[in-house]
C-alpha cells in the first residue's frame, strides 16, 4: 500500500505501488521511507472515533494550532510550505511532535469538495504504507512472547500457500527480501481496478497463481506489498484476530492513539481523496475500496502519528520487553539502497545536517503521507495530502519540515 535517493526511491516505489497500489506503494518504502504504488495507487495502504466534521466555510489561510511561543518561527515556516493550498481544491494536514507531544499542527484546503468542508487538524486520512511499521510491531510483539518465530518459513503459519512459501521466512517478509511479486500488480494484471472492491480472497487467489518467486529469498531488497499483507495474515493465523483488532488491543489503546486499521471504515471526519481528470478538467474522487490490511490500512491524523513516534526513543509497547522490541525493529536491517537501511517497516538512514532519520511514506487512493522521525532530537513530523498532484505532495516535504524544526531546536 497502500526516499530521496532512497527516500525518493522508496517514495517512488511507494507511489508507484500506491499508484499501482503505499507504496499502492509498488515498491514503496522507506522513504527512505517506504511507499506504495499509488492508486491510482492501491494499498501499499491504509478508525478512530470521530465527531462529524464541521461544515463551516474554509478559512482562506491554513488552519493551525497555536504554536508554543519559542517555536513560533518554525511553525510559521512550516505553514508557509502549504501556503498554495486553496479552499476549492484538495487539502493537506500536518503535525510536528517533540518528546511525544504535538507542538504544532495545521491544515489547509478542502477535506471534501462536494460538501465544501475545510480540512482541519482533526481530519482523518489514510496513511497507506506508513502503516507497515505497525504491522511489523505486531509481529515483533508475537515473537517476543514466543507466539511465533520470525526465522521459520511462512508455510508454518500459512500452510495453504503455494510451494514457494517453504522458501521464505517471516523475517524476509518484513525486510522485503522475499521475492514474492506485489499483489497490487497481480490484481491489476488480473483485471481489477482501484475503484473495484478487492478482498483477502482475491489476493490469495492471485498469489496462488504465482508458480515461482522473482528472486531467491534473501538475495536483495525489493519492495512488495505482498510481504506485509502476508504478515497481517500470519497475525490472524497465530492469534485468531485480524490485524486491525490485534493492533487496537495491543498498540492503539495502550498508547491512547486515535487510530484504526480498516481502509473501508465509515469515519465521519475522514477526508475524501482526489485525482485530477484531464478530460473533465476537474478533481474526481480517488478513494479505493480495496480491503487488504497489513501493507496499509490505518486511518488517523498526523497528530496521532507524531505521538506514536515516541516509541522509537522511549518504547513502552511490549512492557519489560519494549527495549528489545525497539532494538529489533531498528537494529535488524537490510540495505535498501546506498546508505539506507530498512528495518521492520521503517527506513533508516543518516542525513547530513539531520543525523539519523527514520522514515516511511505512504500513498494510497490519492492520499500521500510523509512520516519522518529524528530520534536524537526526539522530533517527529507527519503530513498527508489528499491528491498526488498537489505541490505539497511532491518531493520530500517531511524532510523539509524536519530540517526547519531541527534547526529551531539547535538554535
Amino acid at each position: 500500500m497502500r526516499s530521496r535517493p532512497l527516500l525518493v526511491l522508496l517514495a517512488a516505489i511507494s507511489l508507484v505501488a500506491a499508484c499501482s497500489s503505499d507504496l499502492a506503494e509498488t515498491p514503496a518504502v522507506t522513504e527512505p521511507s517506504a511507499t506504495e504504488p499509488a492508486a491510482t495507487e492501491p494499498p501499499d495502504t491504509e478508525p478512530p472515533d470521530t465527531e462529524p466534521a464541521d461544515t463551516e466555510p474554509a478559512d482562506t489561510e491554513p488552519a493551525e494550532t497555536e504554536p508554543v511561543d519559542e517555536y513560533a518561527d518554525a511553525a510559521a515556516a512550516t505553514d508557509a510550505l502549504f501556503a498554495d493550498l486553496a479552499d476549492d481544491e484538495p487539502g493537506c494536514t500536518w503535525a510536528v511532535g517533540i518528546d511525544g507531544e504535538v507542538v504544532h499542527a495545521g491544515a489547509g484546503g478542502a477535506a471534501s469538495l462536494e460538501d465544501a468542508t475545510p480540512m482541519d487538524t482533526d481530519t482523518v486520512v489514510d496513511i497507506g504504507s506508513t502503516s507497515k511499521q505497525f504491522t511489523a510491531t505486531a509481529i515483533l510483539l508475537l515473537a517476543l512472547r514466543s507466539e511465533l518465530d520470525p526465522t521459520l518459513t511462512i508455510d508454518t503459519y500459512l500452510p495453504d500457500l503455494p510451494d514457494w512459501a517453504a522458501e521464505v521466512t517471516v523475517q524476509q517478509l518484513a525486510h522485503h527480501v522475499s521475492g514474492i511479486p506485489d499483489y497490487v500488480s497481480l490484481l491489476l494484471d488480473a483485471g481489477f481496478e482501484f475503484s473495484d472492491v478487492t478482498t483477502d480472497a482475491d489476493t490469495f487467489a492471485v498469489l496462488d497463481e504465482v508458480t515461482e518467486l522473482d528472486f531467491v529469498p534473501g538475495d536483495h531488497f525489493e519492495y512488495s506489498n505482498s510481504n506485509f499483507f502476508l504478515l497481517g495474515q500470519i497475525v490472524l493465523a497465530v492469534t485468531g484476530e485480524d490485524l486491525g483488532t490485534y493492533l487496537a488491543t495491543e498498540v492503539f489503546e495502550p498508547l491512547g492513539l486515535d487510530m484504526v486499521m480498516d481502509p473501508t471504515a465509515d469515519i465521519a471526519e475522514k477526508a475524501t481523496s482526489y485525482e485530477w481528470d484531464d478530460d473533465s478538467q476537474s478533481w474526481i474522487v480517488a478513494d479505493s475500496p480495496w480491503e487488504q490490511l497489513g501493507d496499509g490500512g490505518i486511518q488517523t491524523t498526523p497528530s496521532e502519528l507524531v505521538r506514536w513516534a515516541a516509541e522509537y526513543w522511549a518504547p513502552t509497547i511490549g512492557g519489560s520487553d519494549s527495549t528489545d522490541l525497539n532494538d529489533a525493529r531498528l537494529g535488524d536491517t537490510v540495505e535498501a539502497d546506498d546508505g539506507v537501511g530498512y528495518g521492520w517497516g521503517i527506513g533508516i538512514l543518516e542525513m547530513s545536517g539531520l543525523g539519523t532519520v527514520l522514515s516511511h511514506s505512504g500513498g494510497w487512493g490519492g492520499f500521500v503521507t510523509s512520516f519522518d522521525v529524528l530520534p536524537d532530537d526526539q522530533l517527529a513530523v507527519a503530513a498527508t495530502c489528499t491528491a498526488y498532484e498537489l505541490d505539497a505532495a511532491q518531493g520530500d516535504i517531511g524532510i523539509e519540515i524536519a530540517q526547519i524544526w531541527h534547526d529551531a531546536l539547535d538554535a
